[in-house]
């Protein structure tokens, strides 16, 4: 198979970049009708395009500590001066112990090993935090975190290695029966795309898989959204339960549209509250959909 024995050369060398191995990718996932792993190849190309931090891979998440930038009396300043997590709320710590790396690939293959990316803090979060340091007498004029370029050198070696151990699979199982991939099981292709790719063990059947995306709840639609977590999903009824409780906190206190604190913490929870069968179809598939459901409950749409 051509494009198969071109994604192993670009994967096993060092020339190319992973832009265009992913690409390759792409043409085999189209030539292999595999949803999953188109969706895997467009989020590396595109970016993850999610607020939710648990739809993005491990690989693609990093510790990364805080620096300010303080200004004194009479223009006196301190730079790089580190920020403890312990100082900010809760929900702000993320911003001084870790960073998600949400950009399309293509915007860390530039990186070299010594080299540092700065990611500044949203200036909302600034002016929270300004006169939170030093007891009032520097102000935060800037903060950043700092991920050094070695990250960026691995975060690619990871990908390359992933896709040359799904291809070298993917072609001694195809040295099994023929040279038309279409000879292999779904399931089969399923499995190594989790296993070697994604990460995991479980295996999601795509008949099932259309099945679950076919599925729309109207907005405030309580019973059409219990019963696709109950039946599609095994959500017991206790946590269906608890979801309730966490929509309904969240509508009385959420100062913006969309999934609120409990209800993103309650997702978050997902796999230790889903049966056999959300593990059948893999707790990150189950967390997207039931994402989806909540989100079409609540009256909003995909990318809004």
């Amino acid at each position: 198979m051509k494009v198969l024995d071109e994604i192993i050369d670009l994967a096993a060398g060092d020339n190319s970049s992973a832009s265009t191995l992913l690409r390759k990718c792409l043409v085999l996932a189209h030539t292999l009708r595999n949803d999953r792993l188109k969706v895997w190849v467009e989020n590396e190309l595109n970016g993850y395009k999610t607020a939710n931090d648990d739809e993005v891979p491990e690989y693609r998440k990093t510790s990364a500590s805080a620096k300010g930038l303080f200004i004194g009396p009479l223009g006196r300043q301190i730079n790089h001066q580190p920020i403890p997590p312990a100082i900010l709320q809760e929900q702000h710590r993320h911003f001084a112990e870790s960073m998600v790396l949400f950009q399309p690939i293509a915007s860390y293959e530039g990186v070299g090993r010594n080299s540092n990316l700065i990611f500044d803090w949203p200036a909302n979060l600034i002016v929270i935090y300004q006169a939170s340091f030093f007891e009032g007498r520097y102000v935060l004029n800037r903060a950043w975190q700092e991920v050094p370029g070695s990250v960026f050198v691995g975060l690619i070696d990871t990908i390359r290695t992933r896709v040359l151990r799904f291809a070298l699979e993917l072609r001694d199982d195809l040295g099994l029966v023929s040279d038309d991939p279409k000879e292999l099981p779904k399931e089969r292709i399923d499995q190594q795309i989790i296993t070697y790719i994604i990460g995991g063990s479980n295996v999601i059947a795509s008949k099932d898989f259309t099945q679950i995306n076919a599925i729309e709840i109207p907005k405030d639609d309580w019973a059409a959204l219990a019963d696709a977590l109950d039946k599609r999903l095994g959500v017991g009824a206790s946590a269906i339960t608890d979801l309730r409780s966490a929509l309904d906190h969240d509508s009385t206190h959420a100062t913006t549209p969309g999934i609120g604190r409990r209800t993103g913490q309650w997702l978050k929870d997902l796999g230790k509250k889903s049966g056999g069968m959300a593990l059948r179809f893999g707790v990150e598939v189950a967390k997207r959909e039931a994402t989806n459901w909540i989100t079409q409950y609540l009256g909003h749409h995909a990318g809004n």
